[in-house]
């Protein structure tokens, strides 16, 4: 079942209706709101350059709003995922890994402990001495994914990590991580051009609008978790893609 989600409980993150405009000039975001909360995975859709990333670097705190408010709850510990792996290339996935927790100068039998156990979950427990060349592109994208959850965080923020893999490896990839927001009981906000891989992970869908971007729709997946393939070709996925299809064609989000 998807993990459990109080009313009641105060959210890991909060945007309240938040605006940017670059030092360029574009406008790239309207008023904006949205939340996460423990146990959610919420992905954000719209067109390029609609502010998809940029809503997701407020909620990082990596960039500050014009206009607006971001929250955090007390002790929410958030991690980012870009979208290109960004591993040291002279470093071996543990170092990679590693980074976090040595810049927090956590002590070095707690730090081997952390790396072991998040490569375990990421399934490179035998890749921790390989330098990144020698991993493929999901497997770097791994490491990247364990590099976040090596500081145990509650709250994950990924920018369309999966973008620029193949499609077989991109849905391996996309149940793994079903798997490890169910475990942990995450919150997840997920940047994605994908209405399939959108409807495939989420409990919550956010559409947005072309720039400057708004959020100009919400669609909620009540579907147990984790799912596996057989929810990518039964008749509700399809109902859920073709519903989401409507609402970003009403968006101009296409």
């Amino acid at each position: 079942m998807i993990p459990a989600q109080a009313d009641s409980q105060a959210p890991l993150v909060s945007l309240s209706g938040v605006s940017l405009t670059y030092p360029n000039g574009v406008r790239a975001l309207a008023p904006a709101s949205l939340s996460v909360r423990a146990g959610e995975f919420v992905s954000v859709i719209g067109p390029s350059g609609c502010g998809k990333s940029t809503l997701l670097r407020l909620a990082a705190g990596l960039l500050l709003p014009a206009e607006g408010a971001v929250a955090r709850s007390p002790g929410c510990r958030p991690a980012f995922v870009f979208q290109s792996p960004t591993l040291m290339p002279w470093a071996s996935v543990s170092r990679n890994v590693a980074l976090p927790l040595e810049l927090e100068k956590v002590p070095m039998a707690e730090v081997r402990k952390r790396v072991e156990e998040a490569l375990h979950r990421v399934g490179l427990s035998e890749f921790g001495d390989a330098l990144p060349r020698e991993l493929s592109g999901g497997m770097q994208m791994r490491a990247s994914i364990a590099r976040a959850l090596v500081t145990q965080p509650r709250l994950l923020l990924m920018d369309e990590p999966f973008g620029a893999l193949d499609e077989i490896t991109r849905a391996r990839l996309d149940r793994e991580l079903l798997r490890l927001w169910h475990a942990r009981t995450l919150g997840v906000l997920f940047v994605t051009h994908s209405l399939y891989e959108a409807v495939f992970l989420s409990t919550r869908i956010l559409v947005m609008s072309p720039r400057p971007g708004r959020i100009a729709a919400e669609l909620v997946v009540d579907e147990p978790a984790p799912r596996e393939e057989d929810f990518r070709v039964s008749p509700r996925f399809a109902r859920l893609c073709a519903h989401l299809q409507d609402e970003m064609t009403r968006a101009g989000a296409e």
